[in-house]
């Protein structure tokens, strides 16, 4: 515990010295990974002990992260620019849009669980919250709303963080999103979907270049933090009775449970993922009958899957022992499927340069969408690859034909004024 916590400072001080401020993607990351293997260290559930190999492979990604971004600040950078607000109505149209086709999703999941589930919409997602939960492990995915409309809230999210940012306050917009990403989280008694759109929003707000400070009054800040935590804390409770007691939890965890009784479930989530890339790592043999790359690309893949090509990949990976069954393992689980001993180095190797190079061309709105996806990232790299979930790569694909196309409406627009302004002054001196 004394070593991570030294190697935890000692590599936040490090990342601020190559990135020029201190919350950045490396001590993002760095955060994260202290906090959960701190966490299994303190044993407060006895799990299976992280092997010597899971051990170097955390520490070789770790490294790896902060070489390519290293490589990147010693060939140059350059600090971003403040962002122009000509494309403020347009990017609020856009999150508009999103966010009432995500709520038109959510009519019809709302629809399908009361005629599947029980006609009573709030007793079909309290008692049949296992009913609900189940149906996302099957294949045939029976409570999805509409698909093609349901993961645009998550784009939306994205875009209103950018949107917030440079309108300088929390606007009823803004928060839209993050408000129909709940409502379909408690719907489908899953919990990811409302933490990814308030990582996109949170990521997307502070990676966008401010002309001024933004203020947030007591109110928006009430609405904003109980937006985020309390279709979280209800989608918790539902799913409480779902898992049972864990395995080999400990004396102090027990007592803590009895003042808190949802922290063995958040401890669990937090501190078991780096035995579950122990436990693959026994036999990664298991998982080595899928196309190359099959989780990096798995988005695609599936996409490929629905024209007819044998690619599909499963929605959910093969659950391990830690005892407690789990079926994440930690980014790097993922990573080494797909590409090895490797991939483990040269994965976040190129995230790092990556996310450090967009760090210093932040002005352009397709760019924060970019970064903020690989934040995203970054910030669940403990527990998973986002990237292998079809609502991250939804939403990362939406949100940059979205930026892309605000920021090409709004260029000519911005030519017009500067050819007005420019020949005003002309016109007045031909005049006098």
């Amino acid at each position: 515990m004394i070593l991570l916590i030294v190697w935890g400072i000692g590599m936040t001080c490090l990342a601020r010295c190559l990135c020029g401020n201190w919350l950045n993607h490396l001590s993002l990351y760095t955060t994260t990974w202290t906090l959960s293997l701190g966490a299994y260290e303190l044993q407060l559930i006895r799990y299976n002990p992280i092997s010597a190999e899971a051990w170097l492979y955390f520490f070789i990604a770790w490294i790896a992260i902060y070489l390519g971004t290293a490589v990147v600040t010693v060939l140059g950078n350059r600090q971003p620019n403040p962002p122009s607000t000509d494309s403020l109505r347009r990017l609020r149209v856009v999150i508009l849009l999103f966010s009432v086709a995500g709520f038109v999703s959510c009519i019809v999941l709302a629809e399908q669980i009361m005629r599947e589930v029980n006609p009573n919409l709030l007793v079909a997602i309290t008692v049949g919250a296992p009913k609900i939960y189940a149906a996302a492990f099957e294949e045939t995915g029976e409570f999805v709303g509409i698909a093609y409309l349901a993961f645009l809230p998550y784009a939306a999210s994205a875009l209103a963080g950018a949107y917030a940012a440079r309108k300088g306050r929390i606007h009823w917009v803004s928060i839209l999103p993050l408000l129909v990403a709940t409502v379909t989280g408690i719907l489908s008694v899953s919990r990811w979907g409302m933490l990814l759109a308030a990582a996109l929003f949170l990521m997307s707000f502070y990676l966008t270049p401010k002309t001024s400070r933004v203020s947030l009054t007591r109110a928006q800040k009430t609405a904003l933090v109980l937006t985020c935590i309390a279709g979280f804390g209800f989608v918790t409770l539902t799913r409480t009775d779902l898992s049972g007691s864990l395995k080999n939890q400990s004396a102090t965890l027990n007592r803590i449970s009895d003042w808190i009784p949802l922290a063995p479930s958040f401890y669990f989530y937090v501190s078991a993922t780096p035995v579950g890339l122990s436990e693959y790592l026994r036999d990664p043999s298991r998982e080595a009958n899928l196309p190359w790359g099959r989780y990096t690309f798995a988005s695609l893949y599936r996409f490929f899957s629905k024209l007819g090509l044998a690619t599909h990949v499963p929605f959910h990976q093969q659950f391990y022992s830690v005892p407690e069954a789990l079926n994440t393992g930690t980014y790097l689980r993922e990573v080494h499927s797909d590409f090895g001993t490797l991939g483990v180095f040269f994965f976040p190797f190129l995230l790092g340069m990556v996310a450090q190079w967009l760090s210093a061309f932040r002005k352009n709105l397709v760019r924060i969408m970019l970064l903020a996806h690989l934040y995203v990232v970054v910030l669940f790299s403990f527990s998973n690859l986002v990237i292998t979930t079809g609502q991250w790569f939804q939403s990362l694909v939406v949100s940059l034909i979205a930026a892309a196309i605000i920021e090409r409406v709004t260029r000519p627009a911005m030519a017009q004024r500067l050819a007005k302004s420019v020949a005003r002054p002309s016109l007045q001196e031909s005049g006098n």
